[in-house]
């Protein structure tokens, strides 16, 4: 039940609030769709990159091909790579896009400045490659698919068949300079090893001329042998002399003289071999280095797109459609709980908490306009059939009725009058015609009614009744002698009426008369002689009179004018009130001055047709 009464209560304010939804929600949308037909379409093309991360060796094409628990920081990089700095910048240079108006010029000052008739300076060397750079770096998306090797590269353009030039330039610039970085860092590893064959060829040079001066300088190793003799025995390291040379070679020299000679020839085989190494591993980095190849490839080469990536204009329109909405909805809640005035029923009871009793139709004409200062309060007996009048009779049922429930005080055997406070969050509510007219049906229904002007800052009864104002309901809440509530009242011609009339006090304060024990017994008093008093009060807003009063009073009809009365203020007056009326006395709410063209189009149908 309560999720029915919650969605009723959602559908109620929507239906309220339509029009301040409206008001909100179609401007914006309506700005939006501006917006979006004016704002230039961009195209956006992508290349398909694979990475292998395995080696590649096309002199030894039987080498294993490596991967890892590395492979997924390794595509990470290249993904980081294709979108440095130095690959676009090639990037920008071969494209020629530092004369391209699209990544040179300012999309957001160049207008402005237009405007105001001046130009942008342009920029020139480093700065204008950096304000380039950073035009271009935003137009280059690229992200790795997932877990796989494959590197989608997109750039985005307002030319179609420019962002498919530029993906795919941004894909081979990329290769070109990971093949470059393989040469380069071959080339590296070469010199390198080119330093060290050299200094391999000199420790093998030392190393000849070591044993060749240790044969000359040792005599007997020359008559042992030729010098040709001993080198073949260092070609055939691993045997002994005599072995190689014959069963005569070396004989006469001794034995340490043939151990150094052998360790000199050890040292000279050593060297040779590691230079050979050498020189062999430079030769294969030479022939590596034009033969290098790049690790990635071009999967899918980008193609010029047909329709454009931005702005998608079916989901910026249904975007901006809820955008709206929402903002709509907002601006009904806001404008429904806190800003607006009151225009629905539901309204006034979901915002003040308290019941509402009736609604009053706006009716032509003011208060004072008619003759004799009579207006809108003489309705209820010149169209007792009008709107209006039934408007005031549907108030006096529903405060009866809430009386009767309440506390009771409508029962036969009740003996005592009651005191109905009129009351009003600000002035110009209506507060004084109502109070009047109602007061004027209870006279008209037989019952014995009192209507009392306790507005004293602003007496207006005495126009409603055309009777001169008097001043002895003033004197005597000033203190003066009592003259009697006979003396006091004077009768409404039209109706009956008994009406006890104000006068404003000449500088001094009336909340001072009004907090005073002369009001309460001169109510007592009223209550022993009439049904029905009707107090007409000042507004809550303005003065700490109607809180006095409330204290004295068995029920408060509170008056708020359609579309008029601030929520707040509204809100405001009635927790003033709550919090010093007696524990059973309620307060009742009305709708003041409802347009009846369009909220009583119906009912005002039937009662005009019958009256």
């Amino acid at each position: 039940m309560n999720d029915v009464a919650d969605l009723r209560m959602l559908i109620g304010l929507a239906h309220r609030q339509a029009r301040t939804i409206l008001a909100v929600a179609l401007p914006i949308f309506l700005l939006s769709v501006a917006v979006l037909f004016c704002v230039t379409p961009r195209y956006t093309a992508q290349s398909l990159v694979l990475v292998d991360t395995s080696s590649k060796n096309l002199l030894d094409p039987n080498t294993a091909a490596t991967s890892g628990l590395t492979d997924n920081s390794r595509v990470e990089g290249e993904v980081r790579i294709v979108r440095s700095d130095a690959v676009l910048l090639d990037v920008i240079r071969d494209g020629n896009l530092l004369s391209d108006p699209e990544f040179t010029s300012n999309g957001f000052m160049e207008p402005l400045l237009a405007v105001v008739g001046l130009e942008r300076t342009a920029s020139s060397g480093d700065k204008a490659i950096g304000a380039v750079l950073d035009s271009f770096r935003y137009a280059v998306r690229v992200r790795r698919e997932g877990l796989t090797y494959l590197i989608t590269v997109g750039v985005t353009s307002k030319d179609a068949e420019k962002a498919a030039r530029l993906a795919n330039l941004v894909t081979a610039v990329y290769i070109k300079k990971q093949v470059e970085a393989k040469v380069a860092n071959t080339v590296s590893a070469g010199k390198i090893l080119e330093h060290q064959v050299t200094a391999a060829r000199d420790v093998l040079a030392q190393n000849e001329r070591n044993l060749d001066l240790f044969v000359t300088s040792h005599g007997n190793l020359q008559a042992a042998g030729s010098l040709q003799q001993l080198r073949l025995a260092d070609a055939q390291f691993g045997e002994t002399a005599s072995d190689a040379r014959g069963p005569n070679y070396g004989r006469g020299v001794s034995s340490e003289i043939l151990t150094q000679y052998y360790a000199l020839q050890q040292s000279a085989q050593v060297a040779r071999a590691q230079y050979q190494n050498l020189l062999a591993r430079l030769q294969d980095f030479e022939a590596q280095a034009s033969l290098q190849i790049a690790d990635s490839r071009i999967v899918s080469a980008a193609l010029a797109p047909i329709e454009p990536s931005y702005p998608r204009k079916g989901l910026v329109l249904a975007v901006m459609a809820i955008l709206a909405l929402g903002l709509g909805i907002g601006g009904a809640l806001l404008r429904e709980f806190f800003i607006g005035g009151f225009t629905s029923e539901d309204q006034v009871s979901a915002v003040l908490n308290i019941p509402l009793a009736s609604v009053t139709p706006d009716q032509a004409g003011s208060e004072v306009e008619k003759p004799h200062g009579r207006g809108l309060s003489d309705t209820i007996i010149s169209a007792p059939l009008s709107l209006f009048s039934e408007s005031l009779r549907r108030i006096r049922v529903s405060l009866d009725q809430t009386l009767l429930r309440n506390a009771g005080l409508l029962e036969p055997e009740t003996e005592t009058g009651v005191v109905v406070m009129v009351a009003s969050a600000l002035s110009g509510e209506g507060r004084s015609t109502l109070a009047t007219s109602l007061a004027r049906t209870y006279a008209l229904a037989g019952k014995r009614t009192l209507l009392v002007d306790c507005d004293l800052r602003k007496p207006s009864i005495h126009r409603h009744v055309d009777r001169e104002p008097t001043s002895a309901f003033v004197n005597l809440l000033r203190g003066e002698a009592d003259p009697g509530l006979a003396n006091m009242v004077v009768t409404d011609h039209a109706t009956n009426l008994s009406v006890i009339l104000g006068a404003r006090p000449a500088e001094f304060p009336t909340d001072e008369l009004l907090m005073g024990p002369r009001v309460r017994k001169l109510l007592e008093r009223a209550r022993q002689h009439f049904d029905y008093i009707v107090i007409d009060t000042p507004p809550v807003e303005a003065a700490v009179d109607a809180l006095y009063l409330a204290r004295l009073s068995d029920a408060v009809l509170f008056v708020v004018q359609w579309a008029t009365t601030p929520q707040k203020a509204a809100r405001k007056a009635v927790t003033a009130l709550r919090g010093h009326t007696r524990d059973a006395a309620p307060i009742i709410a009305v709708l003041n001055r409802q347009d009846q063209r369009r909220w009583f189009a119906v009912g005002g149908q039937y009662v005009l047709a019958s009256a």
